[in-house]
């Protein structure tokens, strides 16, 4: 009972209640709940814990009417030690194996606390190039589409040279970077904003690693980018330069393995397809099997959005192939950091 009252003071379990993203996927789930299972599911789990401070406070309530609470109280203050004594035991207690055991695989050494910070650092100003280049063409963006009242001026260029090189990675950029920076406002052509676009994943992703965001959707749960993400980090980046940690190595591995379910099953589908050509003959079989095994099975096949992905049309699953694809590279590649197996490139560049 402690544990669930713990819970109703949990900064994660509010963050997660008042996500937007969090209702975004319950909206999908709910246009899904005819059929699909796990959707239904998804939406069980979610109204428990939102009806559940209503029914913790019931229960208290019952006790407290029954009288019930007094002696409830004295067998927690009892069984805590009692609890806590088992859980110390077995973390002594060495498994009984009869069979000879392979040796462990070497876990890398973790990063000392300077290496962590410095990695850190590193990111966040990665992140903040990202939020930088990303807020522009949504700003060019705007500018192609919509046209300027009398005497309005817009200063994204300056607002972002002046930000870049507050936090000294002006000089380190690469040439690319700083030349479609430095094009006047209202310059970019449409396929620069168009490439610039898909940095949204990789920023998606500097923001949960650096732990600005606690939720990471898959990929397909909500493909399309919001500029609104960038545009928070060139406001106040120190939500990036003063974040405090940094994704276990774990939690991240379990991204990794998520990603590259998700851009094989796209990869499959884009070969059978005939979008992408195999490079052999098993692999062509391969794609097609892998597509039958899950074909229009609506419990069973990846979601793209509020449909599965055998469903989508081409430009849909060409586009989300792509994302997926972003976040397995940037995460096995933030992972080779974390690991001390790449250290951190510089000049700065758009990690896409």
């Amino acid at each position: 009972m402690f544990s669930n009252i713990r819970l109703l003071f949990s900064k994660r379990y509010w963050r997660h209640i008042l996500l937007g993203s969090t209702w975004y996927e319950a909206w999908l789930n709910l246009r899904r709940i005819h059929k699909d299972r796990r959707a239904r599911r998804h939406l069980l789990r979610l109204l428990l814990l939102v009806f559940y401070p209503f029914f913790l406070v019931l229960y208290i309530v019952f006790l407290l009417a029954s009288g019930a609470f007094p002696m409830a109280a004295v067998f927690l203050v009892l069984a805590i030690p009692v609890v806590w004594w088992i859980r110390r035991r077995a973390r002594r207690a060495a498994p009984l194996h009869i069979a000879p055991q392979p040796d462990p695989i070497p876990l890398p050494p973790p990063l000392t606390p300077e290496a962590e910070a410095s990695l850190r650092e590193y990111l966040a100003r990665v992140a903040i190039l990202h939020a930088v280049l990303l807020d522009r063409a949504g700003s060019e963006s705007f500018l192609r589409n919509q046209e300027l009242p009398p005497g309005v001026e817009i200063i994204s260029r300056r607002t972002h040279i002046d930000l870049l090189r507050n936090i000294h990675i002006w000089d380190d950029l690469a040439n690319s970077e700083r030349e479609a920076i430095m094009m006047p406002d209202g310059h970019w052509e449409p396929e620069r904003i168009h490439q610039v676009n898909f940095g949204m994943e990789t920023l998606r992703l500097l923001r949960w690693i650096l732990r600005i965001d606690f939720f990471l959707p898959a990929v397909g749960r909500q493909p399309k980018g919001d500029y609104s993400l960038a545009h928070d980090l060139v406001n106040t980046p120190k939500k990036a330069l003063e974040a405090k940690n940094i994704i276990p190595l774990d939690t991240l591995q379990l991204a990794i393995n998520a990603a590259e379910q998700y851009y094989l099953r796209c990869l499959a589908e884009t070969i059978h397809r005939g979008y992408t050509e195999p490079a052999s003959d098993e692999i062509k079989q391969w794609a097609g099997n892998a597509v039958a095994s899950v074909q229009g099975k609506q419990d069973e096949d990846l979601t793209l959005g509020a449909k599965i992905i055998s469903e989508a049309e081409q430009s849909e699953l060409l586009i989300i192939s792509a994302y997926s694809q972003i976040r397995v590279h940037f995460l096995r590649w933030v992972r080779d950091l974390l690991r001390q197996e790449k250290q951190p490139e510089i000049p700065f560049r758009f990690l896409t």
